[in-house]
C-alpha cells in the first residue's frame, strides 16, 4: 500500500456542483450526444451488413497491396459509377500464379457493366464476392505485379453503407462512401482486410459541374476537361487500409482554418459542408485547431500535417475517420467531443490501425477515451470526471461484456457500446493505476513507435509495450479487463482500533461472486483509493491492492479516522456497497474453498497457464472440451495439498496439436466444479 494526498476540493467541489451548472450542462448533453451518435452509427452498421456476410474473411495472406491508383467517373443523370482501379501488388511467397480480390459480384443485383481484368494477367473470374485472377506468370516472394479492373453501374448502397447517392433535407444531392468494416469491396476491388495497408493512393473523381469532391490526402489538381465535368486529383501520401478510402461529394461550401503545427508551419484544415449550414458550421468547427494541437501535445505532432485535416458533410447520421477527411452528419456546437473522437482517431485507428475487428478497441477505445482528454484539456479536471462517470449511467448495457470480440462476423458484437465505453475505462484505470508521467508517455510514443506507426496493432502487442516501458507484468490486468467479462461488484466497509498507542484503520473488502451468460466473473486485481478524514479535520488518501475475494487491511493512520470514502474519484469501474463491519466481528460468507481463475495468456498460441485456488487439499481433475462438449485432452488427474498453475500446450490426448478454437477448461475437485472458456489462435 501507499499513502498518497488527494485533492479533496476537487472531490467536493464535484459533489456540490449547482445542477444548473451551465459548463455541466453542456457537457452533460455532449457526453449524451455521443452516446446517441454511437448507436445510430451501430445501428447503421448492424442494418446494412447482412448481404456482405460471404465477404467478410479475406483470403489473401500471400500477397500484399502497396499501391492503387482509383480512377472514378460519377454521373448523376442517371446515377452511375465507371470504375478503373489498378492495383500494385507484391508476392508474399514462391510460386504464386493466383490471387483472390476482394469485389462484389453483385448476383443478387445483376452484373457490373463493361467489366474486364487487365494487366499482369491470364483470365479472371467474378464469383461469390471474389475476384480470381489468374496471373500472366510466376510470381516468387518480392516479385511485384499489377492488374487493372474496369468496371461500370450503380454500387449497392444501403444509407451510405459502402457508396450511396442520396439527398440532403435541403433537397442537395449528396454522394458518398463510407467502407468500415468490410465494405470497400462494394464499390471498388481491393484486398479488403485492414491488416494489409497500401503505401499509398491516388484517387482521381470526375464528377459534373456545380459539385465539390473531397477524399484523401492532398488535392493536387482540379482538371475542367471541357465537357461539363471536372476532375478531382487526389494523393495520399501516406500508408492507408482500404476501409478509410473515401469519397464525399456535393454542392458544398467550403471554408478553411489553419493549425499550426510548427512555428510559422500552418496545416491548411479544409471543410465542406451544405451551403444552408456554412454559418453553424464556422462556428461549430472553431475548436479544431484547438483540439489539434491538444492531440499533437499528447500523442505526437498529427500524422498528416504535410496533407491536411478535412470535414465533410455527408448523409449518415453518424460519422466516419476517413483519413485525412472525416464524415461527419451532423453539423451543430453540441457534437463537439464527436468531433474530438473522430479527430483523434487520425492517430488511434488511421496512423496505427486495429490488425482486424477483434481488436477494434484499439481503435474505439481510445477515440472515446480522447473525448475525455479534450474535454480535461479544455475545460478542466472536474468536466474530465463527469465526463467518464456520465458513461456509468448506462454501466449495465456495456459493463458485463468481455472489450475483445471474439466473433467479427456479427456486427451487432464487433459495434457494442462496450468497445466504445469499456475500452475508454480500461484506459482510464491504467492510467491512474500506472501514474499520469508513464500512462501519458505511453500514449506519445505508442502511435509514434515504428512497430506501429503507419501500420497494424493487436491488444497483445499493445500490452507487450506497455509491459517494456513500465516493467510491469501486465497480463493481468488486460486479462481481466478485456478478455473477461464484467467488472467487480464491491462489498466494502471500515472500523478503526488502537493497539500499543497507534491508530490503525482496518478496511474489509468483498467482492462478490457473479456471473454473465454463465461465465464467472473473475476476481479482480485493482488498486483502490481510500480517502480518509480524520477527527481534527485533515484528510489524506491510501492506496490499497485488492486481488482477493475477501480481503482485510490493517492500515496505520497518525490519527483517529472519522469518515472514509471508497475510491472517491471513481477511478475503477465497479459497483460498490457499504457494509458496517468490526475488526472482531467481520463477515465471511462470501469466501470459498476452491476457485478456478481465468487462464493466461488469452486468446494464446501454443501453450497458456490455468490457476487453481484450493483451501483444502483433494483430488484434483482438469479436463479440456471442444465446444461440441467433445473430451480433448486429461490434463490433471492428482491430489493437491494447495492451489497451483498448470500448463496447457495446445495438444490432444495423443499428443497431437488441436485446431484454433474455442475451448473449455473443466476442474472437478471433492464434488465442487467450475468451467471457463478460452481461445487458442494460430
Amino acid at each position: 500500500m501507499r499513502k498518497l494526498m488527494v485533492f479533496w476540493i476537487i472531490l467536493f467541489a464535484v459533489s456540490l456542483r449547482a445542477e444548473n451548472d451551465e459548463l455541466t450542462e453542456r457537457l452533460h448533453k455532449m457526453a449524451e450526444a455521443s452516446r446517441q451518435f454511437y448507436t445510430i452509427e451501430r445501428e447503421n452498421f448492424v442494418r446494412h451488413f447482412p448481404a456482405l456476410q460471404k465477404a467478410m474473411n479475406p483470403d489473401s495472406s500471400d500477397y500484399d497491396q502497396y499501391y492503387y491508383h482509383l480512377n472514378f467517373d460519377i454521373s448523376t443523370s442517371p446515377w452511375n459509377l465507371t470504375g478503373t482501379v489498378n492495383g500494385h501488388f507484391r508476392s508474399k511467397v514462391n510460386g504464386l500464379t493466383e490471387i483472390k480480390l476482394n469485389f462484389d459480384s453483385r448476383e443478387d443485383i445483376g452484373g457490373w457493366q463493361n467489366l474486364s481484368v487487365t494487366g499482369n494477367v491470364s483470365s479472371w473470374t467474378l464469383s461469390n464476392w471474389v475476384l480470381r485472377v489468374q496471373l500472366d506468370q510466376v510470381y516468387n516472394m518480392g516479385d511485384t505485379f499489377s492488374i487493372t479492373v474496369h468496371y461500370s453501374g450503380l454500387p449497392r448502397s444501403s444509407g451510405l453503407m459502402g457508396f450511396s447517392f442520396d439527398y440532403n433535407q435541403f433537397n442537395d444531392l449528396v454522394i458518398s462512401t463510407l467502407s468500415e468494416p468490410y465494405l470497400a469491396q462494394t464499390w471498388w476491388p481491393c484486398k479488403d482486410d485492414p491488416a494489409d495497408k497500401m503505401d499509398s493512393a491516388r484517387i482521381d473523381i470526375t464528377v459534373p459541374t456545380g459539385l465539390v469532391a473531397a477524399s484523401n490526402g492532398v488535392l493536387e489538381a482540379v482538371s475542367n476537361n471541357g465537357n461539363g465535368t471536372l476532375t478531382y486529383h487526389w494523393k495520399e501520401h501516406h500508408p492507408i487500409t482500404t476501409y478509410l478510402i473515401s469519397l464525399a461529394i456535393s454542392n458544398y461550401a467550403t471554408f478553411t482554418d489553419s493549425f499550426e503545427y510548427s512555428p510559422g508551419q500552418f496545416m491548411p484544415i479544409q471543410y465542406y459542408v451544405y451551403p444552408a449550414e456554412l454559418t453553424t458550421a464556422q462556428l461549430a468547427f472553431q475548436k479544431i485547431p484547438q483540439m489539434l494541437q491538444v492531440y499533437s501535445n499528447l500523442y505526437g505532432l498529427y500524422p498528416f500535417w504535410d496533407e491536411k485535416y478535412g470535414q465533410a458533410e455527408f448523409e449518415w447520421g453518424g460519422a466516419m475517420e476517413h483519413q485525412t477527411c472525416t464524415s461527419i452528419g451532423e453539423v451543430t456546437e453540441t457534437w463537439e467531443t464527436i468531433y474530438a473522437h473522430e479527430l483523434s482517431h487520425q492517430w488511434f485507428g488511421d496512423l496505427v490501425t486495429c490488425h482486424d475487428w477483434g481488436h477494434i478497441w484499439m481503435n474505439e477505445g481510445f477515440a472515446t477515451y480522447s473525448e475525455a482528454l479534450w474535454v480535461e484539456s479544455f475545460y478542466g479536471t472536474f468536466t474530465y470526471f463527469d465526463y467518464m462517470n456520465n458513461m456509468l449511467n448506462f454501466l449495465s448495457s456495456w459493463g458485463e461484456d468481455p472489450v475483445f470480440r471474439y466473433y467479427i462476423d456479427d456486427p451487432w458484437y464487433i459495434f457494442d457500446w462496450t468497445v466504445y465505453a469499456k475500452g475508454a475505462w480500461v484506459l482510464h484505470m491504467f492510467r491512474h493505476m500506472i501514474g499520469d508521467s508513464l500512462f501519458f508517455e505511453i500514449m506519445h510514443d505508442y502511435p509514434n513507435d515504428p512497430t506501429f506507426k503507419d501500420s497494424t496493432v493487436t491488444t497483445e502487442q499493445f500490452r507487450d509495450f506497455c509491459e517494456s516501458k513500465t516493467g510491469m507484468d501486465l497480463d493481468w490486468y488486460f486479462q481481466q479487463w478485456i478478455y473477461e467479462p464484467g467488472y467487480p461488484k464491491y462489498q466494502w466497509g471500515w472500523d478503526k482500533y488502537e493497539s500499543n498507542g497507534q491508530h490503525y484503520l482496518y478496511v474489509k473488502i468483498i467482492q462478490e461472486s457473479w456471473q454473465v451468460a454463465q461465465t464467472p466473473v473473475p476476481v479482480f486485481k485493482m488498486p483502490l483509493d481510500l480517502a480518509i478524514q480524520y477527527s481534527d479535520g485533515s484528510r489524506d488518501t491510501v492506496t490499497v491492492w485488492d486481488s482477493l475475494q475477501v480481503q482485510d487491511f490493517h492500515i496505520p493512520v497518525p490519527k483517529t479516522p472519522t469518515l472514509v470514502h471508497f475510491d472517491p474519484l471513481n477511478w475503477v469501474l465497479k459497483e460498490a456497497t457499504y457494509i458496517p463491519v468490526s475488526k472482531l466481528h467481520t463477515p465471511v460468507y462470501l469466501a470459498r474453498k476452491y476457485a478456478l481463475y481465468p487462464n493466461y495468456p488469452n486468446p494464446f498460441n501454443n501453450s497458456t497457464r490455468i490457476p487453481f485456488s484450493l483451501d483444502t487439499s483433494g483430488h484434483v481433475v482438469i479436463n479440456i472440451y471442444d465446444v461440441n462438449g467433445r473430451l480433448i485432452k486429461h490434463l490433471v488427474d492428482r491430489n493437491f495439498t494447495r492451489g497451483t498453475v498448470v500448463t496447457w500446450n495446445g495438444t490432444d490426448d495423443h499428443n497431437l496439436p488441436v485446431s484454433s478454437g474455442v475451448y473449455i477448461y473443466r476442474i472437478q475437485v471433492n464434488g465442487w466444479e467450475s468451467s471457463r472458456k478460452m481461445l487458442l489462435v494460430k
